[in-house]
């Protein structure tokens, strides 16, 4: 077996070089796909350089397993990898590797004498599609896993280049004080009660000229321009400009509003929030702040003293994606947090797998131990539905439950068929 590989920058561009001046001779695609692994900063926070070292030599190991012989898996960084894949019929080729790689990691690691979880999102990228050489190849697929690590199956296609939309902050800047932006709501179900008590705040642009522009490109460009604190105050307050709609007709509406790793570390974040609370005049109680674990223990200090805030004033706070950072069970007495959502990945074929619903199970029971309520993400049937009752879940969100709406439309639908709540 040959010895893994590991290259940075420019190694692994002159690597590739050759192989994709090859594919374009022979008008054979190439693929190249990159997988890095979720929550991998909490994991070396706690864990360490040394331990963080021997997961990804084992992760490396693991996913060469799951590939052909003459495949490889090239190793960036921590955590961090290259998959290069010689010969490819097409990109939908290139992703039943990307599939088999997701499920590759799907059962945990023994690591350092216990059990690690280690999910990862693998971006793809094939010639001549994304690339005619290796530095515009590398730069689709490293577009590709942005795109993977914030959507639902963990695995993303990069665009044709000549079919991604080319946008600027200004752009962006334009759409927010145009009204190009729309605020949808996805349901959240009360599984006691049987209803819509919530809803999850999702940003949509639809630009004038270019069409949708996908949420994972304009957050990251706001969080590398410096426009994110803009993004999140739009959202806030569009947000709250809907519940308040919803109070007029007699109807309580929860929202919940998902904060970004560099929009929770914004200066005047708890200000911000708290001021348009009081212009809304919406209750504490009634707006949920989403975070992931990764957002918070960046700077574990300020973050615990900003969800302490938070919870002082009334404000809920929700860990998001819980289970996907390493480190969820140990930091999370340490989080003054109302509620824990359970990532998708937990959730998704733990009516036909025992194991995964023992783990959502134990979630569950250690949340409420801490007087913590549980939402359950990606519940996409109603068997899913009914065995997270079972489980004593509290609350749902998932596609069987409703598609995200434009939230005027979701506010009319909800008071067309229900009366006044307290």
């Amino acid at each position: 077996m040959n010895a893994p590989l590991a290259l940075r920058g420019a190694e692994l561009l002159a690597h590739l070089q050759p192989h994709v001046r090859g594919s374009l001779r022979k008008g054979e695609p190439m693929a190249l796909l990159r997988m890095s692994l979720l929550g991998s900063r909490a994991f070396n926070i706690q864990h360490g350089p040394a331990v963080a070292d021997e997961l990804a030599a084992r992760m490396q190991a693991q996913a060469q397993a799951a590939l052909r012989p003459g495949d490889e898996v090239i190793a960036l960084g921590a955590s961090d990898f290259a998959v290069f894949l010689p010969t490819v019929s097409d990109g939908n080729h290139a992703l039943l590797a990307a599939a088999r790689l997701l499920r590759q990691f799907e059962q945990a690691l023994e690591l350092d004498g216990r059990p690690v979880m280690t999910p990862v999102a693998v971006g793809v990228a094939v010639t001549p599609d994304h690339g005619d050489d290796a530095e515009s190849l590398c730069r689709s697929a490293e577009a590709a896993l942005a795109l993977a690590e914030s959507s639902a199956d963990r695995m993303s296609l990069a665009p044709p280049r000549d079919a991604t939309p080319l946008i600027s902050p200004s752009d962006l800047r334009d759409a927010i004080h145009a009204g190009q932006l729309e605020i949808h709501f996805q349901p959240i179900w009360d599984l006691r009660a049987a209803r819509i008590t919530g809803a999850e705040a999702l940003a949509r642009w639809t630009h004038p000229k270019l069409g949708p522009i996908s949420p994972a490109q304009f957050v990251a460009m706001a969080e590398t321009s410096g426009m994110i604190a803009e993004l999140t105050r739009w959202s806030v307050n569009a947000s709250l400009q809907h519940a308040v709609e919803a109070r007029k007709a007699g109807l309580r509406l929860p929202v919940s509003i998902n904060l970004s790793v560099v929009a929770f570390a914004e200066r005047g974040l708890v200000e911000h929030l708290l001021d348009a609370l009081k212009l809304w005049g919406v209750p504490p109680r009634d707006l949920v702040i989403e975070v992931t674990e990764t957002a918070i223990i960046a700077d574990l200090d300020k973050g615990a003293h900003i969800l302490d805030r938070l919870a002082k004033e009334g404000v809920r706070v929700s860990i998001d994606d819980f289970g996907v950072g390493n480190s969820s069970f140990a930091y999370l007495r340490e989080f003054p947090a109302t509620e824990l959502k359970i990532d998708r990945s937990f959730v998704t074929g733990m009516v036909q797998n025992a194991r995964s619903a023992k783990l959502a199970k134990a979630m569950i029971d250690f949340a409420h131990h801490l007087g913590m309520q549980v939402v359950a993400e990606g519940v996409e049937d109603k068997a899913t539905l009914g065995k997270l009752a079972e489980l004593d879940c509290d609350y749902a969100q998932g596609y069987v439950l409703g598609h995200a709406k434009p939230a005027a439309q979701f506010v009319a639908a909800m008071i067309a068929t229900r009366g006044p709540s307290g």
